[in-house]
């Protein structure tokens, strides 16, 4: 037995991580978007590229805010960061990545529909379905999005599908056609790689406010998972914790990895709304099956 294990540890063509992830039950994640992710951190701009690229993005990101506070005025122009970032990942940034931003946009869009509608909000709509369809600020609309539907609420207690007067609305879930652009690229970097290099077109063309306001958005995730959890009942949602506190305000943050962990988690909660979704029409009820939601609340 142990010549056995030893043999299957030393196997390089064993199961992998990513084979790992595929066959895991419990691990709820669109298998598209998984394969995308795969292909997006196999690719060499991610091994070799990478670790440069995040110090040169700390570095000038940290120098452009020190110069934007040291200077009597602000230089911006959102219509010059829409076209420079849709030219930029039209050509250098791989197809998966591209496709991979975009469903970003249309999954945290739906997640925030979900919320907004299930109490009483008004639900977002930015749901890109090509490159081009970032024009008209929509990098900063998408930010502007979650601040309104928290900011919404109005800290009004959030109703569990028991205390509710009617069905849990699960209607805005679907993900269209996306697509990423097929034109000849110079570059096909990996996702992360581009958003090191876009960081700091970001915060060059905006102002100082605009860059924080983006930056600090990403400590919402986790009011943004407790909302998720109230409305259906389900504390898992609650497991997903990012790192960090919200009231503990970071700008000074590795924005590119915590951009992609950010979308990872809105994958996380798209998935499994989407299974409660189905769960709910096979019981006829959108508040679920109660025997089969609690067992469903104890998968992670």
């Amino acid at each position: 037995m142990g010549d056995f294990l030893a043999s299957r540890i030393l196997d390089s063509q064993g199961p992998g991580i990513w084979d790992a992830l595929r066959g895991d039950p419990t691990f709820q994640f669109d298998q598209r978007a998984l394969g995308l992710l795969e292909h997006d951190q196999k690719r060499r701009s991610h091994r070799l590229l990478r670790p440069p690229a995040r110090v040169v993005s700390r570095v000038a990101v940290n120098l452009i805010t020190v110069v934007k506070r040291v200077l009597p005025f602000e230089f911006s122009s959102h219509d010059l960061l829409d076209r420079l970032g849709i030219w930029f990942l039209s050509h250098f940034v791989s197809e998966e990545g591209g496709e991979l931003l975009l469903r970003h946009f249309v999954l945290e869009t739906n997640v925030l529909a979900f919320i907004a509608r299930n109490t009483g909000g008004q639900a977002p709509t930015l749901r890109p379905e090509s490159l081009h369809d970032l024009e008209d600020n929509a990098v900063i609309v998408h930010d502007l999005n979650l601040y309104e539907v928290l900011a919404g609420i109005g800290g009004r207690p959030l109703p569990r599908p028991e205390e509710r007067d009617g069905p849990i609305d699960y209607s805005m879930l679907a993900v269209g056609p996306i697509e990423a652009g097929n034109r000849r690229r110079v570059l096909r970097l990996d996702l992360e790689t581009g958003l090191c290099l876009m960081n700091i077109a970001f915060c060059l063309l905006t102002t100082s406010d605009e860059y924080r306001r983006a930056v600090h958005s990403l400590q919402l995730d986790e009011s943004v998972l407790a909302c998720v959890a109230e409305l259906t009942g389900d504390d898992v949602f609650r497991s997903w914790k990012p790192a960090g506190y919200n009231p503990i305000v970071r700008t000074n943050r590795d924005v590119p990895r915590d951009l992609i962990a950010h979308a990872v988690i809105h994958e996380y909660i798209h998935a499994r709304l989407l299974e409660k979704a189905a769960r709910a029409r096979r019981c006829g009820t959108s508040k679920g099956c109660p025997t089969l939601e609690k067992t469903l609340s104890g998968v992670g």
